[in-house]
């Protein structure tokens, strides 16, 4: 009897566990706080659904599931009662509110957040990544509401180390998100002049990469022309 009372219980808990490894956060899926008004949700999954849509990542497994998670996500947070219901559940699977999406946050925070983003970068092929999904997640990090932060009570020495970091994870990226960037870069660095420097400094290096992909195909063909040309007229 004992025994069969201890397999039932056993039995009850792997169940709960089992429950507990499957609850889906939508939240964290989308990105976006548990707070996050009805607006700012679909915001957030049109952005998130234009960089996972399966037409503009084709052969891409990873883009197809995760879309089809941001979909599910979306159907459950943009319906009133099915929010109300699950929000319900996802209180009991976490009920603490330093989870990332709930957490304060402050300068050293999305410090922390800049450096994880770069160690994810180097962990991946640059050929390869989702540069669009690199961008929205430095963009993320340089949202409004975390510039106020950074510019309320200045600590110099975080925010120089922050500009650093996010420089280092936008050198993956093409030009045309690199000006957006700077811009929030330079209200950051405020009036000091070495960082500002460095801000210019990268957008003057990846304008001039971004010149010189654009113009080398057709350096490479003159100088061929130029080549072909000069073989024909000494073999003449």
């Amino acid at each position: 009897m004992p025994l069969n009372i201890f397999w039932v219980i056993l039995k009850g808990f792997g169940k709960l566990a089992l429950q507990v490894m499957s609850f889906k956060n939508y939240y964290e899926t989308l990105g976006v706080s548990p707070q996050a008004s009805l607006d700012v949700i679909k915001k957030k999954f049109r952005e998130l659904a234009k960089v996972y849509h399966p037409d503009t990542n084709a052969n891409d497994e990873f883009a197809a599931r995760h879309f089809t998670a941001l979909q599910e996500a979306y159907e459950t947070l943009s319906q009133p009662a099915r929010r109300t219901k699950y929000d319900f559940e996802w209180k009991l699977h976490f009920p603490y509110p330093n989870n990332k999406h709930t957490r304060e946050q402050t300068a050293f925070s999305l410090l922390d957040d800049s450096i994880r983003l770069n160690k994810k970068i180097a962990a991946m092929d640059r050929y390869r990544m989702n540069k669009d999904a690199v961008f929205l997640w430095i963009n993320d990090i340089l949202s409004e509401a975390n510039l106020n932060i950074l510019l309320k009570d200045v600590d110099r020495v975080v925010n120089q180390q922050l500009i650093s970091q996010l420089i280092s994870a936008s050198s993956v990226l093409p030009f045309r998100y690199i000006i957006p960037i700077a811009s929030s870069l330079r209200r950051i660095a405020g009036n000091s002049t070495t960082d500002l420097q460095l801000i210019e400094d990268f957008v003057e290096k990846t304008r001039w990469e971004h010149y010189w992909q654009m113009f080398y195909p057709v350096i490479v063909l003159l100088i061929t022309g130029a080549l072909c040309a000069a073989i024909y007229l000494l073999t003449e």
